[in-house]
């Protein structure tokens, strides 16, 4: 179990987190995973490390990767966004067709270029 353990060591955070940007009570997700709600509680402080079988469970309710819950390095890009409200848009962005996903992300492109060009201008 202490292998298991440092592996998805993350793993109590990225689940509060997960559960709380979606607005979920520990006793919801526990009837999701089959769970009740005293298990979820020590999922999230680290009390107890969920089996294999549980965490492909908690990876399919909150449709992430395996990769992002037992990965420490999948998290670094979503801990440098602090908007909880940004982090709930590239939730939703992610759920879209592949081609949406392409016009978004030309948009902020553009508009990020159209950003520094007008900050070089000012300088």
């Amino acid at each position: 179990m202490s292998d298991n353990k440092a592996i998805i060591s993350g793993l109590p955070d990225k689940l509060k987190r997960l559960r709380q940007s979606r607005g979920l009570s520990q006793g919801q997700i526990g009837n999701k995973l089959g769970v009740n709600v005293q298990l979820i509680s020590k999922y999230e402080r680290g009390v107890v490390c969920p089996p294999t079988n549980m965490v492909v469970k908690i990876a399919s309710v909150f449709d992430v990767s395996l990769d992002y819950l037992l990965r420490d390095e999948a998290d670094v890009a979503i801990n440098k966004i602090k908007s909880r409200e940004l982090l709930k848009h590239i939730e939703e962005i992610e759920k879209l067709p592949k081609e949406d996903q392409q016009v978004l992300t030309s948009l902020l492109d553009a508009f990020i270029k159209k950003h520094k060009f007008e900050q070089l201008a000012r300088a």
